[in-house]
């Protein structure tokens, strides 16, 4: 049996070869500095700017509203134009429509995946480049109306 008067009894079951000592608990770390948490992650890569995620954010929305000019562009395009009888003339045209559509979306995700690992003044660059590119200009001009 265990001294009644043993603290460190209480520490330990029945069976245990030692008892655990109070004073052997693990030693205390202190977390990183704010500086730390700022310029990497727990992985130890550079995190992105609060600033550079923010514009990504804005570009990915003017690029949705690109894609909603398209589908709407589109629409109005079907609704007013009478398409080719050819079945190849129609099937290379509907293809047409649906690129148009995709085209910002598409822009998007290639430039943030071929750009990778470079300069974000690069990644900016092509973003902004496929903004000009790929603008809904029926919809801008008011064409089909």
């Amino acid at each position: 049996m265990a001294d009644p008067h043993d603290d460190d009894a209480a520490l330990a079951w029945a069976g245990d070869e030692k008892p655990v000592a109070a004073a052997s608990a693990k030693p205390v770390v202190e977390p990183p500095s704010r500086v730390e948490l700022v310029e990497t992650s727990p992985t130890g890569k550079p995190q992105m700017p609060a600033a550079l995620l923010i514009t990504y954010g804005i570009l990915a929305g003017a690029c949705l509203i690109y894609t909603i000019g398209w589908v709407v562009s589109v629409q109005r395009y079907n609704a007013t134009v009478v398409t080719s009888p050819e079945p190849l003339n129609a099937f290379m045209f509907g293809l047409g429509e649906i690129l148009a559509m995709l085209a910002p979306a598409l822009w998007f995700v290639a430039s943030l995946l071929l750009t990778r690992g470079r300069k974000p003044v690069i990644r900016l660059l092509a973003l902004l480049i496929g903004l000009v590119i790929v603008l809904p200009w029926p919809f801008v001009l008011g064409v089909w109306q």
